[in-house]
């Protein structure tokens, strides 16, 4: 057996970042930018991301590894580079994505002040949160040592 089939090529692209375009800006077509495919982007943005359904197919085309880039590859990488931290971005990216104004995440990743602050803030307002949220899926954000949180799983 070939070893290339056993472990076909993935993206460059990780699905974290498409998948958080295509959420926020799948309406636009942003996501079909960013992975090279201006054509496709270009169509969403004409129809407004099919009217929202294109949207949602999208989505679960990256959830199943069956979204592609513009080389044909599959998008399919969800982890970053190796990380320090012994906290993973899945839990701390859903924390935020439903009680970010808590401040939750960051309590998960050891940072107890800055949760503190998102607690009595609200996040900041809903700002911090929203901040945090990109932060998360672009493998940027940190933990209480500074360490990147970059382990999806």
């Amino acid at each position: 057996m070939n070893q290339n089939s056993a472990n076909p090529p993935a993206s460059e692209f990780y699905a974290p970042r498409v998948a958080i375009l295509a959420l926020y800006f799948g309406f636009l077509g942003v996501h079909r930018f960013y992975t090279r495919r201006p054509i496709l982007g270009v169509l969403q943005l004409l129809t407004l991301g099919g009217f929202g359904l294109w949207v949602v197919i999208d989505l679960i085309l990256i959830l199943v590894g069956a979204c592609r880039d513009d080389r044909g590859l599959p998008i399919t990488r969800w982890n970053y580079e190796p990380s320090a931290s012994d906290k993973r971005l899945l839990p701390a990216f859903l924390l935020n994505s439903f009680v970010g104004f808590l401040g939750i995440h960051r309590f998960y990743v050891g940072k107890i002040g800055t949760g503190l602050l998102q607690l009595f803030t609200f996040g900041g307002f809903g700002l911090w949160a929203i901040i945090d949220h990109f932060l998360l899926a672009w493998g940027a954000f940190t933990d209480k040592a500074g360490n990147r949180v970059s382990q999806w799983t």
